[in-house]
């Protein structure tokens, strides 16, 4: 039974092929022999392979290595298949589609026009197939047009361009090195067999070696290898040249026989505890921190602590590589997820220096970008960790490269939905993740963008949402900042961030669209949070005011309710008390009251000579009141009040003391001025002995401490006022 064409798709797709069951490899996308795709010559002299799905050499006759070579030489000149450059291009571009496919089907997901993608891929191989080139053209033009608007396989093809870039640089640096040895026996054979009847091939040899090595040419170096074995062999010259090689290796390399992994490890001084650094899967991200500079702790619980919370980290392999970025944000993930409790991090812009590591906390790369470096340098790294670093954590090869693929693939469908329109709401595109500073041309709740943005920042710069800075912009302003580096990002909308990106598509300016994105209904959560947040916050102090209210009312209540009684207490104790507070008064009244008279008395002397028991008793008094009548004050009025009235202990006798308010109102006619002087005048009063003791003067508007200590020192016991509570 035959099948029509969609529903023999439909059954590729449910075995998984995608156009795998249409397509077969017409062409390799890399060389390959017998499994494998890479051959070198060891400068001990031995030939070694490695296969596609291993990254170890095995070691392999040396007739394999010469067919191996012959059959590369012929493929990277078109092949015995005779197809043209631009046909092999078809051919690989026809297997290209048929992978992507294929991944897309796997990742649960294949493009709508299935089917006519389909078709057109068959009949172009079949074009191929046939060496119509015409038709396959035509094909490809079509496959081409499909996949225009498909932002996730132009990202693709560009991988799978720099996938063959390198895998043809490599062969390319295999086909010089294998070219240079050549030339070095042609250079020798020929200054020692000046008269040999081969001289005139080998040095015609030597120009077409020349010429390849100049313009990197493939093809022709390959080619050059391939005919310079064969005259090798055909001329009995094998031998010479065995000789040459080792006289080169000799003199060039030392001498080993072991596999390229140990003698790496020999060479830069592994041991078991450093292991790791040349070991395992290339991509992978391993992070060391410092566990000798005091700076590092652990802590009860055996974690980690940073102490001043602000590490620095610097990269020990190459930073000028286009990923490094990448590489920085996914370490400041790494740094997030370890919970080292960090309020920063400084990552060096440049590499960890080789005589300078101890001054970083930590140290990262992967573990190709470090055994890329010199020899010295890593072998530097290892003694390092020897003696002063430790293995902190790494992130495995393939997370890492899902993780840079998942970002390139985010920001590249970002860039696309942006620019046809497909987008709503607001986005951030940037050129330096090491700065926060963002232009922000959104006017609407600026507020409410900043913190919408500062949640989702994490995955785009690598510093803390502390250094990010924003600023009001119009979008020309910004474009213009962006420009001049015054600032890094630009926060806009979708509309506005299309223009922005054609500008910059236009100027040639370098920039990402940042893999995050704020939706209209984010701002508006944000918006209703702050709304709520306030108030919650109007509803406490709301309420804390009322409590408050309360409190003082209550407490103003109780002021009253205590002065009431207070005032009670005191009007019973002065009613009981009043004849006996009268009698003490006047004792001290009559005191001072005889010495005014003496003083008015004496006339012109104003008071000198005057002193009697005023004197004695209240001396303050008696020495202010003569200076003020010297000074032409006279007596206007004056009056007596018990200020305070009660019992007092004097020789474990109990006797009356009494506190009394004097008041005088005096008059200066020359400076026509009147004034008030207050004394508060105490004295215990012992009726027994008929004698006042212990007599005190006070200021009466200082005199609260000085009359609470004498009324303490007095044991004091009053009857006049309420005892405080």
């Amino acid at each position: 039974m035959r099948l029509s064409l969609p529903r023999l798709l439909a059954t590729a797709a449910l075995v998984g092929g995608s156009l795998a069951g249409f397509l077969s490899t017409s062409v390799a996308q890399e060389f390959s022999l017998d499994g494998f795709r890479t051959c070198a010559r060891a400068d001990n002299g031995n030939h070694y392979c490695k296969t596609s799905a291993s990254a170890n050499w095995q070691r392999v006759p040396v007739e394999f290595y010469n067919r191996f070579k012959q059959a590369e030489a012929e493929a990277a000149a078109g092949g015995a298949s005779g197809q043209t450059k631009e046909m092999q291009e078809i051919a690989d571009f026809l297997n290209d589609i048929s992978q992507y496919l294929k991944d897309r089907a796997v990742a649960g997901g294949s493009p709508a026009n299935l089917a006519d993608i389909a078709k057109s891929a068959v009949a172009t191989k079949a074009a191929v197939d046939t060496q119509n080139l015409k038709s396959a053209r035509e094909g490809k033009k079509r496959l081409e047009a499909f996949f225009k608007n498909d932002a996730n396989f132009g990202v693709f093809m560009k991988s799978l361009a720099d996938e063959r870039q390198q895998a043809l640089d490599r062969r390319i640096s295999e086909a010089a090195l294998e070219a240079g040895k050549n030339v070095t026996f042609i250079e020798s054979y020929v200054a020692g067999n000046i008269l040999s009847p081969h001289t005139a091939d080998l040095t015609k040899f030597g120009e077409q070696f020349a010429k390849a090595l100049k313009e990197r040419n493939l093809n022709a170096l390959n080619r050059a290898n391939t005919e310079f074995s064969r005259l090798v062999a055909a001329n009995n010259l094998t031998d010479d040249y065995r000789s040459a090689m080792l006289a080169w290796t000799e003199k060039n390399t030392p001498k080993t026989s072991e596999d390229p992994q140990t003698a790496l490890a020999r060479q830069l001084g592994i041991t078991e505890r450093t292991r790791f650094l040349i070991d395992g899967d290339n991509e992978e991200l391993i992070f060391l921190y410092n566990n000798a500079s005091g700076r590092i702790v652990k802590s009860l619980k055996g974690d980690l602590v940073f102490k001043d919370r602000n590490p620095t980290i610097c990269f020990a392999q190459d930073r000028n590589v286009e990923r490094i970025k990448d590489l920085e944000r996914l370490t400041m993930a790494q740094i997030q997820r370890q919970e080292l409790d960090v309020q920063g991090v400084r990552i060096a812009q440049a590499a960890c220096p080789i005589d300078g590591m101890e001054g970083y906390d930590v140290i990262v790369f992967q573990r190709i970008g470090l055994l890329s470096q010199a020899p010295g340098y890593v072998s530097s790294l290892v003694r390092k960790v020897e003696t002063t670093f430790g293995r902190l954590a790494s992130i495995p090869g393939p997370e890492v490269v899902r993780a840079l693929q998942d970002e390139v693939l985010s920001s590249a469908a970002l860039e696309a939905q942006i620019l046809n329109g497909k987008s709503s709401g607001f986005g951030i595109v940037f050129n330096n993740p090491s700065q926060g500073r963002i232009c922000q041309t959104v006017a609407d709740d600026p507020e409410a963008h900043r913190i919408a943005v500062l949640q989702k920042t994490g995955t785009v710069f690598n510093v803390s949402t502390d250094d990010i800075s924003f600023t009001r912009t119009s979008l020309d302003d910004a474009f213009a900042d962006f420009q001049t580096r015054k600032c890094n990002a630009i926060y806009a909308s979708a509309t506005d961030l299309a223009e922005i990106v054609k500008a910059m598509k236009r100027e040639r300016l370098d920039y990402v669209v940042a893999p995050m994105w704020v939706d209209s209904l984010e701002v508006k959560a944000v918006l209703q949070a702050e709304a709520s947040q306030m108030a919650n916050v109007m509803a406490k102090e709301e309420e804390a005011r009322k409590a408050l209210q309360q409190e003082a009312a209550i407490m103003k209540q109780r002021a009253l309710d205590e002065a009431a009684k207070r005032e009670n207490i005191e009007r019973d104790l002065q009613s009981r008390n009043r004849s006996f507070a009268r009698a003490a008064q006047d004792q001290v009244s009559g005191i001072v009251d005889a010495f005014i008279a003496e003083v008015k008395a004496s006339g012109d002397k104003r008071g000198d000579g005057v002193f009697g028991k005023a004197a004695e008793l209240f001396p303050n008094l008696v020495r202010e009141y003569k200076q003020l009548t010297r000074d032409r004050w006279e007596l206007e009025t004056k009056s007596y009040s018990v200020a305070d009235f009660g019992d007092a202990d004097w020789n474990r006798r109990k006797v009356e003391a009494v506190i009394v308010r004097a008041e005088f109102v005096l008059q200066n006619r020359p400076l026509g001025r009147r004034d008030e002087i207050c004394f508060l005048l105490g004295a215990v009063i012992d009726a027994e002995f008929s004698y006042l003791r212990d007599a005190v003067t006070f200021r009466c508007d200082t005199s609260e401490a000085e009359v609470k200590r004498w009324q303490i020192g007095s044991r004091f016991s009053s009857r006049w006022r309420a005892a405080a509570q």
